[in-house]
């Protein structure tokens, strides 16, 4: 399939004053998103995730230090793991969207524009829940509002932050369902960030695997999957599918480490079982092949 370049990040570095002292949490990360393209943005608790997601939708702490190199001006609107906490609870759900809407024309327009993106992301009787407020709805409903209050931003790319970790999974199902038939038929491009590698492989055309601040594999989703190439994404890989057989919560030994004390050289070293001596002290150098990306002296 063939796609137009949406995004470029080129270097995307963010650092906060911790104790005194500037912390990296993103370190030196460059990745594209292309036109109609879901992209998926993977790694454990910690790793700069939604820090990257937060500087692309523009909504970072303001004591952040950020630099990049971003190429292309895109319009970009974000969804969140928690409805509940992300609308507001004294304000009418209609309204709430109202405002997201860009265009200045007289209310009853407006109003009919936010009804219309209710029915659109499948919300049943949309005149009626215009006027209600966020603990009216279901969970899978307030995510639907807040996809709905997305979309009246008109973005060219949506930002999803682990949009279906607070529901259960039918209605889990049901939103994935939702943002590919946005994707499919308006062609929306997306970033998703999950923790749910399964969801990730029936979902995204394509996979980024994101490690103590620093990306360390990029592929097609149905590469990456077939056949990973550094010792983090094979984990990563292993622990998901041990869990399933399982039916358990499982992990990888050790744990992500403290931005304040990234380890030297590769990040993932420590917890690392194919190391050697040099990947302590020397960040691997990227290693390309047909679109398949990874940091790792393995090859």
């Amino acid at each position: 399939m063939q796609y137009d370049r949406l995004l470029d990040v080129n270097d995307l570095t963010i650092k906060y004053n911790i104790e005194g002292n500037p912390v990296s949490v993103v370190d030196g990360v460059s990745f594209f998103i292309n036109t109609g393209e879901i992209v998926a943005l993977v790694g454990e608790s910690g790793c700069g995730k939604t820090q990257v997601a937060l500087s692309l939708a523009g909504l970072l702490n303001k004591t952040a230090h950020v630099k990049h190199q971003v190429s292309n001006d895109i319009k970009t609107a974000m969804i969140f793991q928690d409805p509940l906490n992300a609308l507001n609870p004294v304000m009418k759900v209609g309204k709430q969207i109202l405002e997201g809407i860009r265009n200045k024309d007289e209310v009853r327009s407006k109003k009919k524009e936010v009804i219309s993106l209710l029915e659109q992301v499948g919300i049943d009787e949309p005149e009626k829940r215009y006027n209600q407020y966020p603990h009216e709805f279901s969970g899978g409903m307030r995510q639907r509002a807040l996809i709905a209050m997305a979309l009246a931003q008109k973005p060219d790319l949506l930002i999803a932050d682990e949009p279906t970790t607070a529901l259960d999974v039918t209605i889990q199902a049901q939103i994935i369902v939702l943002l590919r038939e946005l994707n499919e038929k308006h062609g929306l491009s997306i970033l998703f960030i999950s923790h749910d590698l399964s969801l990730v492989k029936s979902f995204a055309h394509r996979t980024m695997v994101m490690y103590a601040g620093k990306l360390v594999e990029s592929a097609s989703t149905k590469t990456l999957f077939n056949t990973p190439k550094h010792p983090y994404t094979k984990s990563l890989l292993q622990v998901a599918s041990l869990a399933k057989e399982n039916d358990s919560f499982i992990t990888i030994n050790g744990s992500v480490p403290d931005p304040r004390y990234y380890p030297s050289g590769c990040p993932f070293h420590p917890r690392c079982d194919v190391a050697e001596e040099v990947c302590s002290n020397t960040f691997p150098k990227l290693i390309s092949d047909q679109g398949h990306n990874w940091n790792c002296i393995l090859e």
